[in-house]
């Protein structure tokens, strides 16, 4: 990273899509010392239609002429994971940009995301990447309860996620192209609840896991189910983790992290609004973590990204967030360890273009 000093991040985006109209776009312009100044989508039409919405001064179509722009200060990467990823660290890496935010999951596999890592450690570029529920109010509020053993020892941890194969009908979007997405559903939300199994109760290990294609109207797999390891760091205890990810249930949907302990367990659900609940006495006393959802749901991590980088600069900021960066941000070897997860859950291990192998 550059020594020189900043008060205001100025950011460019790559890949101006459907995530930036909402859940990210607007924290660059919304958060304290923070403008978006530079938008990139290879469809000009859309690109400048996405910039005069947001109120974004440059427009291109060319990922390197964007980072070329000596103006924009950092980058955020909203391409999908097969969007060149690697090529696009190599350009930021070359231009030592003061910081490079990426979609998730890093790659399509965790070769691709530890080459990422690799290219822009080597520059000093820092790496974050999006898994923003880590700075969501409701699971800050779970993360805290856990570190105050609101449940005593942690002695187990399930995932569960069931969707209706009828809530996505469109099986020509890029989910569902294998070298794109590399994998599906699976690897577009599932990761973001394995994030926070890492996020809340420490590194997965040892973990192993199945993944099955059911219904023959798409070429990615739609059910995974696996197991894995844990490691308490204070005492060494072990304790073990389990999932089941159903993208073809024509039940109700099913969306929760369990986290049992010695005196109770929390419930949190990911990807809704509904407060988490502490269950202790056997299930008999119920405690709602209440906590406002953000609308730009990124926000909070965007906030506390740029107030960790401008600190580094010597410009440091209060934002108003009482959150460690070190604990709460997701740089590139947490990242890493998603991937790898992802790719022994789906019993894979290389990227080829034969698609994955073992």
């Amino acid at each position: 990273m550059s020594d020189k000093r900043v008060k205001t991040i100025s950011w460019g985006i790559v890949g101006c899509g459907t995530v930036c109209e909402v859940k990210s776009g607007p924290a660059f312009y919304n958060c304290s010392n923070s403008s978006l100044i530079a938008a990139m989508r290879r469809d000009e039409a859309k690109a400048k239609d996405y910039a005069k919405r947001h109120s974004v001064e440059k427009v291109y179509t060319s990922a390197r002429e964007l980072i070329d722009d000596e103006s924009v200060d950092a980058v955020y990467v909203a391409t999908p994971p097969g969007g060149d990823r690697i090529g696009i660290a190599k350009m930021v890496a070359d231009t030592k940009k003061h910081v490079c935010y990426m979609e998730k999951p890093l790659g399509r596999d965790v070769n691709e995301a530890k080459e990422i890592v690799s290219i822009l450690q080597k520059a000093n570029v820092p790496l974050y990447v999006a898994y923003y529920r880590r700075c969501m109010p409701k699971f800050v509020a779970v993360k805290k309860a856990l570190d105050q053993k609101k449940i005593g020892n942690i002695t187990g941890v399930s995932v569960t996620l069931h969707q209706s194969r009828h809530l996505q009908k469109d099986k020509s979007h890029w989910h569902y192209d294998k070298e794109i997405s590399g994998g599906g559903l699976f690897m577009d939300v599932g990761c973001h609840m394995l994030d926070l199994v890492d996020f809340f109760v420490g590194p997965i290990e040892n973990a192993t896991g199945r993944a099955f294609l059911s219904v023959k109207d798409q070429i990615v797999e739609d059910n995974v189910r696996g197991m894995w390891e844990h490691t308490c760091p204070v005492d060494g205890r072990r304790f073990g983790g389990s999932c089941v990810f159903n993208f073809t249930s024509g039940g109700p949907r099913r969306d929760e992290i369990e986290i049992t302990g010695t005196l109770g367990s929390v419930v949190v659900s990911c990807f809704d609004t509904k407060p988490a609940q502490l269950k202790l006495d056997s299930g008999n006393e119920v405690v709602a973590l209440d906590a406002k959802h953000p609308y730009t749901v990124q926000q909070p991590m965007i906030q506390l990204l740029i107030q960790d980088i401008l600190s580094k600069t010597g410009c440091g900021i209060n934002a108003g967030l009482d959150l460690d960066p070190d604990e709460f941000l997701c740089n590139g070897e947490a990242a890493v360890r998603t991937s790898e997860v992802l790719d022994k859950l789906l019993g894979r291990a290389k990227w080829t273009d034969d698609y994955m192998i073992t």
